[in-house]
């Protein structure tokens, strides 16, 4: 337990700049004599002499200058402290640290980051796309807040929970003849390009599967392991594809690919996961609701 208590050092600044014992009483909003009893107890509670009594008034030592110099650096850092505090409170200011899957990174957390910024516009936000096995070792050690991934891992130092579970869609050029249909069966995909992920990627095993499960034959010249060129070969007239919906959540906005549900359904979700050693920071919890209002209300 510290012996100095911040009325002390209050009273001391006060009366140093002050140099009346009256003066620095008023200021504080106390008695002369309580002013009086903050002095007295702060010297004594560091052995040493800050005041001698001149003609009726207080005069401070040299010590006691020394003491009014790094007294003023520790108020400073007081008031720094306590700013910083409402600050926090109020989401005024603080950081959050987001570690993502790509396919969360391209359009879902743009959507989610520009509606947090509206809301909270002095909060740092840091967005890395890593893999999975990354996101979680690093959310593990408390590198991040929290991490996005599809398959939400309970381990020893994770909370785990899945926040989404949606469904692969076909994505096409608007002006394809399919995007007239409200929905893809995989039986329209025979015999067409389609751009998809390798087989060796969870993603590119369920669609295979799937077709295959379905009967269906269809032309694949190529593929791509990342969502985000997977819909930039498909906005490029390369073949139509069947994607994570997540990667698309901003479709409606995006001129240059239609976007429709995919029969047989192919479940994908969106998991969290953030330390146990720690509880989500108010910024965090903020990022939080922010994605799951995105997630309450699918494009689609």
């Amino acid at each position: 337990m510290h012996k100095i208590k911040i009325r002390h050092l209050e009273t001391l600044m006060v009366f140093m700049k002050t140099g009346s014992v009256t003066e620095a009483a008023a200021a504080l909003g106390t008695t002369q004599p309580n002013a009086s009893k903050s002095l007295k107890q702060l010297e004594d509670s560091i052995g040493i002499a800050l005041f001698q009594r001149s003609g009726g008034r207080l005069q401070p030592t040299p010590e006691a200058e020394i003491l009014f110099t790094h007294a003023a650096r520790l108020m400073e850092e007081l008031a720094f402290f306590e700013s910083l505090s409402v600050d926090l409170a109020r989401l005024k200011s603080g950081f959050v640290q987001v570690a993502t899957l790509a396919t969360f990174g391209v359009a879902l957390l743009p959507l989610v980051v520009e509606a947090f910024n509206a809301r909270h516009p002095e909060v740092f936000v840091q967005i890395d796309i890593l893999d999975s096995d990354k996101i979680h070792s690093f959310v593990s050690r408390g590198n991040y807040d929290l991490g996005l991934v599809h398959h939400p891992s309970q381990e020893m130092d994770l909370m785990a929970q899945t926040l989404r579970t949606g469904s692969m869609v076909c994505i096409m050029p608007p002006a394809h003849p399919l995007a007239r249909h409200g929905e893809i069966k995989a039986a329209d995909l025979a015999g067409l390009p389609l751009i998809t992920y390798p087989k060796t990627l969870p993603f590119g095993a369920a669609i295979a599967k799937t077709l295959a499960d379905e009967g269906v034959q269809i032309r694949n010249p190529l593929s791509a392991n990342h969502s985000h060129v997977v819909r930039k070969l498909v906005e490029r007239g390369r073949g139509l594809a069947l994607v994570d919906e997540y990667s698309v959540w901003d479709a409606a906005a995006a001129p240059g690919i239609a976007v429709r549900p995919f029969t047989p359904r192919i479940p994908v979700s969106i998991g969290l996961i953030v330390p146990k050693r720690r509880p989500l920071s108010l910024a965090a919890q903020a990022f939080l609701a922010a994605l799951q209002d995105a997630l309450a209300a699918p494009p689609l």
